[in-house]
């Protein structure tokens, strides 16, 4: 019925890499009986992509529960969006909004300008209801920081 090819190319008239077949296999064969043979990020992803394809809800909800302690808040946001996973956007969301540290110029390019706009606009709700305004003259020193750091002319 299906012929996989090796080397990860798609399997005959189907638009699955012979590597995420053989990691959904895996939950069927696994070697390791005891604890299973998957353990990263990439591959629950690749059995979250095919359980979604296939609609093997079981096993769709397998890889959501290992992915939720592998994923970090943007592979989180990614994945929610992209196999509709209920409940993830908003803890992600709330995650990135609550930590200390702004988005990284990485997860800024993987989530896309709607995503960071929505964060950022989120983000600075939460400051301006706390109402930690600093002086004009610690933003300008803070700008003046991150656009010299980057090679930015001011």
């Amino acid at each position: 019925m299906f012929t996989l090819h090796p080397g990860g190319a798609p399997a005959d008239g189907l638009n699955v890499s012979t590597v995420d077949f053989s990691r959904l296999l895996s939950l069927f064969y696994p070697r390791n009986v005891i604890s299973g043979d998957l353990s990263t990020l990439d591959e629950w992803t690749s059995v979250l992509r095919l359980a979604h394809m296939y609609e093997f809800e079981g096993h769709r909800t397998l890889a959501i529960e290992r992915l939720k302690t592998l994923a970090t808040p943007i592979d989180r946001i990614l994945l929610a969006r992209e196999y509709l996973i209920d409940g993830w956007l908003e803890d992600a969301y709330t995650e990135l909004c609550m930590r200390e540290e702004p988005l990284t110029l990485d997860e800024g390019v993987r989530l896309g300008v709607e995503d960071v706009v929505r964060l950022a606009d989120i983000r600075q709700s939460v400051r301006a209801t706390y109402r930690i305004v600093p002086k004009e003259q610690h933003i300008r020193t803070l700008v003046r920081y991150q656009l010299s750091t980057r090679g930015l002319t001011l």
